[in-house]
């Protein structure tokens, strides 16, 4: 009887203890949490090293070809003359003289090469009244003629009129070698006529 009551006694001791471990563990367990809080942040790490080059493209399509240059400018050669002529007394109408006969820089004579071309220009301004009118061109080596410019003034009028002319002209590819150039006038209808200043521009041009 008294061995049967010691080990009840030992049982009901070991439950107490067995309890008291548990209700131990189960307490931190729920009381943990409460002191876990999360730290500070840390602070960004440095940023890392670049990373190596991505292997190059593939090459595009070809672009469309270019145009053809242009023309070749390989010398410019001018006169030019501030004095004035009195053209009306001496230049009979209806006929064409040359302006070199009044004024020698108003005749050019140019060396170019083989199959070049001559552009040429020619600007002068008139004083004209009374109804006089006056044609002037270009003519090159006496063969190529250019267009023509004609200024004239009212008639009757006693207005004297001050009028402006300019002419160009391209001749073909030409033959190596010189050439001359000169500027014509013709008197259409009489009355006072004047030449005032003039410029001659003759330019080389080759075709590459």
């Amino acid at each position: 009887m008294q061995s049967r009551d010691t080990r009840t006694w030992k049982i009901i001791a070991l439950a107490l203890v067995i309890g008291l471990l548990g209700g131990v563990v189960v307490s931190a367990a729920l009381v943990a949490p409460l002191f876990m809080k999360p730290g500070p942040q840390g602070e960004i790490g440095a940023t890392g090293p670049q990373g190596s080059q991505g292997t190059q493209g593939t090459q595009g399509i070809q672009g469309n070809p270019g145009t053809n240059g242009t023309d070749a400018i390989l010398q410019i050669l001018q006169h030019r003359n501030d004095t004035s002529a009195r053209v009306d007394l001496t230049y009979d109408l209806s006929q064409w003289f040359n302006m070199s006969d009044f004024d020698s820089s108003m005749k050019m004579t140019i060396n170019i090469q083989q199959n070049s071309k001559i552009f040429v220009e020619f600007s002068s301004s008139h004083t004209l009244s009374s109804g006089a009118s006056i044609k002037v061109r270009i003519v090159v080596d006496n063969v190529y003629n250019s267009s023509i410019y004609q200024a004239s003034s009212p008639n009757p009028s006693s207005v004297t009129c001050s009028i402006p002319g300019h002419i160009e002209f391209l001749t073909g590819p030409l033959n190596s070698g010189q050439h001359t150039i000169e500027v014509q006038f013709q008197r259409n209808m009489d009355g006072p006529s004047t030449q005032l200043e003039r410029t001659l521009t003759a330019t080389e041009i080759t075709t590459p």
